[in-house]
């Protein structure tokens, strides 16, 4: 199994694949950066370059996104399933996948998914998030920790919410929205911008 990423994230990552029965000697990380191999959090992993991924992926082609920023989670998707990879999803327990649905995310540990929820390609539903019935949720877009969409609310593409943000219900948000950290979003959004504050505002 790949991490694309070698970050903290990515360590939360191995984390749960390990609770969920991988073995460390299973994972691998993939990181552009490779002063990443020098950094002491991953003294004991392996970190591979573009050359050993290509084999990797050949042997087992499975990968899970290791990074938050929506825009990092995009690239690095297109660019393993370019190079044959299959995304893997982590998902919590409380969700149901719909009927159908062929959508691959990640639900990070004691976070929670209502019912009847439509989660994007991509999606992160980062640790004690709570995504709330009738929720909609755009590809690669990341819900930070703690974070709450409450019933029928909408998150657009590529959006960032911050940990312990708050949307209430049926609020609606285009895409590439940024919500700040502890931010409470008690209106729609449609437009690209950075909102903060409670009631959040667009920052000027």
């Amino acid at each position: 199994m790949i991490i694309a990423g070698a970050g903290g994230h990515g360590l939360e990552v191995a984390f749960a694949l390990r609770e969920l029965g991988f073995l460390s000697s299973d994972i691998c990380f993939f990181d552009e950066d490779k002063s990443k191999a020098q950094d002491s959090l991953f003294k004991d992993s392996l970190i591979v370059e573009v050359d050993v991924l290509k084999i990797k992926l050949k042997h087992d082609p499975r990968f899970i996104l290791g990074v938050g920023n929506p825009i990092f989670r995009e690239k690095l998707f297109h660019m393993l399933t370019s190079l044959g990879g299959s995304a893997y999803g982590i998902n919590c327990v409380s969700y149901q996948e719909p009927e159908n649905s062929t959508s691959v995310f990640d639900a990070m540990p004691y976070s929670f998914i209502g019912p009847e929820t439509k989660i994007g390609l991509g999606v992160l539903v980062n640790t004690r998030a709570h995504v709330h019935h009738e929720c909609v949720i755009g590809d690669f877009s990341e819900i930070g920790p703690g974070a709450i969409l409450l019933g029928a609310s909408k998150v657009g593409a590529k959006c960032r919410i911050g940990a312990g943000a708050i949307l209430l219900p049926g609020v609606e948000l285009g895409d590439e929205v940024i919500v700040g950290a502890g931010a409470v979003v008690t209106r729609s959004v449609f437009r690209q911008c950075v909102l903060v504050g409670i009631p959040a505002q667009p920052v000027s």
